[in-house]
């Protein structure tokens, strides 16, 4: 039973063109992209528009029981912390950078003021 549910599920999903660029609601504006952050539908991509009539669908079959749902959970927030440690890395390196460019300056004052030392 479950898994002929599953097929007309995936049947209604594959039936419409959920990728195209211009899709548009039924009020005719058009339908944004965005990622699912719930427990239910981890990671899964939908289209929607909720300004004037609520469109929503799936851009992606139905996950087919826990196991699966619990995987995508773990790499949606795996990748969350990817993203973050990215993210802090790139900061430390624009840091890094500036104490680089900070102690080739010193080193050059350093060697002016050696060469004006040496000459006296």
């Amino acid at each position: 039973m479950v898994q002929s549910s599953n097929q007309s599920l995936y049947r209604a999903w594959a039936s419409r063109n959920r990728w195209s660029e211009d899709l548009r609601c039924d009020c005719d504006e058009p339908a944004t992209f965005s990622i699912s952050r719930t427990d239910e539908n981890p990671g899964r991509p939908f289209r929607g528009q909720f300004k004037k009539c609520d469109f929503f669908m799936w851009l992606d079959p139905p996950l087919p029981n826990k196991h699966y749902k619990e995987t995508m959970w773990k790499l949606y927030v795996e990748l969350d912390q990817a993203k973050e440690n990215k993210e802090m890395h790139m900061q430390m390196l624009k840091v890094l950078k500036l104490m680089l460019v900070m102690m080739v300056v010193m080193l050059g004052m350093l060697i002016v003021l050696l060469v004006v030392v040496n000459k006296d």
